[in-house]
């Protein structure tokens, strides 16, 4: 059994070892599932932003004319009367400038030659972008390219100047600190015509996690849902492991009992069969009395060990031909007592009645009814170390009648009021085991009063007695 329980013990181990670890590697592919999604649209917006720029800066191109064009380069004066010497100083001054953008990248050149052209040719062109666009022709252009881009996230935009200056928006209040929930992605445009200032697109996305969660969420309810019935049917199969391991602690402990209290009254009868069948000893009367006696109790012994066997048999099937009548519950209760007075007597108890129903007649197996009320009243004198005092009242209930069952006994824990009734399932009591049973009895009695249409329970408390509580239907009601 010890070899067994460290099997047990390892396999629950190693399972919530692969399971934790199952928990963990969903976790982090859910995590990386979810950046490697970000990054994509982190790059698809860059893309987009990208690609509005453009657009702008070809809408703007195509529909503006400039604010006072210059339509003839006018030579910048160097103080000479000479216009020879002029061309070449502007040639000289041209020439030293393009030259120190060799080193540069090549947007860097690109923006140094025309500003070397704005300077020397005075072509400061300045396109007024507010005259040029309109707030629905910049939302027009981006949802265009964001529905190209398969993207259908809500948007704001803004439209700078070189010095940060508001041009266009559809922002309708800007505040920089709800900005701080805006993913922002950034595109200049103008900046490479004959224009004095760039102008700088700003795209702004609200919520852009949630709507990243809510593109995958069935995935992860699934993943969810997935690995909830996987811990929920490991914990399960723990429980079934554990309660499989106490009852076959109960049932290897139940078959010890008995056997041994088989072989007890085995042993007890073969010695007096023995005694008076041996020729050899001379018995008087009443010793063969004595032994007959021996014989006869240890024969009603075996008999209820072997009842007690029948009633887990009875328990267990669930289902046993019932021969129903139509019966008296108090004449019932009264030939239970007669049968267990005698018992009671020899430790100067009592059973007293409170008959108050008058739905007395039910509908029942006359021979397990009274089982029942027996074994009720046996555990109370079992379970009561002090004098035993039981007392048995009825009353009547809607349909029906309730009987109950009271005894000044050790009581039952609240946690184990569920389990009495289980079969083979006994009250633990520490190292005393002065009390005599199977575990059994509990058990038949709920099997024979469901098998009644009825209920039991139980009230009790540790040292405060018990009750139980038995409901039947009546067959005639009053």
């Amino acid at each position: 059994m010890k070899q067994i329980s460290k099997y047990i013990q390892i396999i629950i181990s190693l399972s919530s070892f692969a399971l934790l670890g199952f928990l963990i590697i969903q976790f982090y592919w859910a995590k990386n599932t979810f950046n490697e999604k970000k990054q994509n649209l982190n790059r698809v917006f860059d893309i987009c932003v990208q690609e509005i720029g453009h657009e702008l800066n070809h809408v703007v191109l195509k529909k503006a004319t400039p604010n006072n064009p210059i339509l003839s380069p006018k030579l910048p004066s160097f103080g000479h009367n000479n216009i020879e010497d002029q061309k070449k100083e502007i040639i000289d001054s041209i020439y030293q400038e393009i030259k120190s953008l060799k080193k540069k990248s090549l947007a860097e050149k690109r923006k140094g030659v025309l500003k070397i052209i704005n300077t020397h040719f005075l072509l400061n062109l300045n396109y007024n972008i507010e005259q040029i666009l309109n707030n629905d022709d910049v939302i027009e252009i981006i949802e265009n390219t964001l529905e190209t881009h398969g993207i259908d996230n809500n948007f704001n935009y803004t439209i700078t100047d070189e010095k940060g200056g508001l041009i266009l928006t559809n922002f309708e209040d800007i505040d920089n600190v709800s900005l701080i929930k805006y993913s922002r992605y950034s595109s200049a445009f103008l900046e490479d015509n004959l224009s004095s200032q760039e102008k700088t697109l700003t795209l702004y996305i609200k919520g852009l996690e949630k709507s990243i969660i809510k593109s995958i969420s069935h995935i992860f309810i699934i993943s969810i849902l997935l690995m909830l019935i996987i811990t929920g049917t490991f914990i399960y199969s723990i429980r079934v492991i554990k309660n499989q391991k106490k009852n076959t602690q109960i049932k290897t402990d139940f078959i010890n009992n008995m056997t041994h209290e088989l072989k007890t009254p085995i042993a007890t009868i073969g010695l007096a069969c023995e005694a008076l069948t041996d020729q050899s000893v001379n018995l008087e009367k009443i010793n063969k009395d004595k032994f007959l006696n021996t014989i006869q109790n240890e024969n009603i012994r075996l008999g209820k060990l072997v009842e007690n066997v029948l009633q887990s048999s009875v328990s267990e099937k669930g289902n046993p031909d019932l021969k129903l009548e139509v019966l008296n519950i108090e004449e019932i209760i009264g030939k239970a007592i007669k049968s267990i007075q005698i018992s009671f007597n020899k430790r100067n108890g009592n059973i007293t009645t409170d008959f108050m129903a008058e739905n007395k007649l039910i509908e029942a197996d006359k021979l397990h009814i009274t089982s029942v009320i027996q074994n009720l009243l046996d555990n109370s004198l079992k379970y009561t170390p002090n004098k035993p005092l039981v007392k048995i009242s009825t009353r009547d209930i809607i349909g029906g009648v309730v009987i109950r069952i009271k005894d000044n006994g050790m009581g039952i824990a609240k946690e184990n009021h569920k389990r009495i009734f289980e079969k083979l399932y006994r009250v633990p009591t520490g190292n005393i085991h002065n009390v005599k049973g199977f575990g059994l009895g509990l058990s038949y009695v709920k099997s024979i009063v469901d098998l009644h249409n009825g209920s039991i329970k139980v009230e009790s408390k540790l040292d405060n007695g018990s009750t139980f509580l038995i409901t039947l239907k009546s067959s005639k009601i009053i």
